[in-house]
């Protein structure tokens, strides 16, 4: 069973089907904490996002033209560091991803990460470019983007606690 607790403060249970009721009332009152919890991150982040404002079409077609530039610098600098190739670099607006990386080595990046800190951005970087020798997110791919990036765990919790403020500005 899992809970997830989703923008509009909707919680969402999901359960195997034929488990009783009385079994999902139970995960959810042992949750009960966690979910007061989300359901705060929720309304913080709301409230940041409504004071910093919405990201109009134009805004977003600055924050991909800058992005196009600065993106493929980080990756080129952490690349030519470690040692590793890609193919391309794609850069989107994209609503619930920073980052991914495919099979061919191909590099897709979500433009919003140059509002960020930059530590913040080369943290998804070295992330992604770590995925070329490791399609997974086992101890060794960890241990690679702790060698590149000895910062990467307090940057990846600042993006989990604060990532969701920027997500909620698009509104195209």
């Amino acid at each position: 069973m899992s809970i997830q607790v989703a923008d509009d403060k909707k919680i969402i249970v999901k359960m195997p089907l034929g488990t009783p009721t009385f079994v999902a009332e139970n995960f959810i009152r042992e949750k009960k904490d966690w979910i007061t919890k989300q359901l705060e991150k929720v309304e913080k982040q709301s409230r940041l996002a409504d004071s910093m404002g919405p990201l109009t079409e134009e805004d977003i077609m600055q924050i991909k033209k800058k992005a196009r530039v600065v993106i493929p610098q980080r990756v080129e600098y952490y690349a030519k560091m470690a040692g590793i190739s890609y193919n391309r670099i794609f850069i989107r607006l994209q609503k619930s991803r920073w980052g991914s990386c495919s099979v061919d080595g191909n590099l897709n990046f979500n433009c919003l990460l140059v509002l960020m800190p930059p530590e913040i951005l080369d943290s998804v970087v070295v992330h992604e470019l770590c995925h070329r020798w490791h399609m997974n997110h086992s101890k060794e791919f960890y241990d690679e983007v702790l060698r590149i990036f000895p910062d990467y765990k307090r940057c990846n919790k600042w993006l989990k606690q604060n990532g969701g403020v920027y997500f909620k500005r698009i509104v195209i």
